[in-house]
């Protein structure tokens, strides 16, 4: 829902700015001052109700792509170097069994094509400076190793949302 009503509240604001654009005698200021920053901000918000409407398709489905969901790992209570191994070997029950966290460095992201019935798999993690970085290649499951994995991811990430 929420992805809807952000496009729709960035045209409102660029309505708003055309308006000041047009009528910049509104407002008690200059009126080059107020018709530049209104053109600023319509050009802005257009833009940012553009982009914030993309969709991810696969090319060779034509299914959406969609966020499934991060699973977190919590820091004190796993190894970094177990959840890559897992990871790398599609041991997806291991990595649902651990506890997860809030803000965690460790994290799994992953994103379904229904369609085409394929899942994007990418462990991350960020340093100090905040620089996130992949611990491994993107994992595509695909075929029966999707139908394998599908129910279990799934749950892993429902288990998340009540946590």
């Amino acid at each position: 829902m929420t992805l809807q009503v952000t496009p729709v509240l960035y045209l409102g604001l660029a309505v708003v700015g055309a308006v000041l654009a047009i009528f910049p005698g509104l407002l008690p200021l200059a009126g080059w001052l107020v018709r530049t920053a209104g053109i600023i901000m319509t050009l802005v918000c257009l833009i940012a109700a553009y982009l914030n409407n993309f969709d991810i398709y696969n090319f060779q489905s034509g299914g959406k792509v969609k966020s499934m969901g991060v699973k977190k790992f919590k820091r004190d209570e796993t190894n970094p170097a177990k959840i890559v191994e897992a990871f790398l070997s599609r041991n997806f029950e291991y990595l649902a069994d651990l506890p997860g966290g809030r803000s965690e460095p460790v994290q799994l992201h992953i994103e379904e094509d229904a369609t085409g019935r394929e899942m994007y798999c990418l462990l991350t993690t960020y340093d100090s400076d905040s620089n996130i970085v992949g611990l491994a290649d993107v994992i595509t499951l695909s075929g029966n190793d999707y139908d394998d994995n599908i129910d279990l991811i799934k749950q892993m990430f429902k288990d998340e949302e009540d946590n």
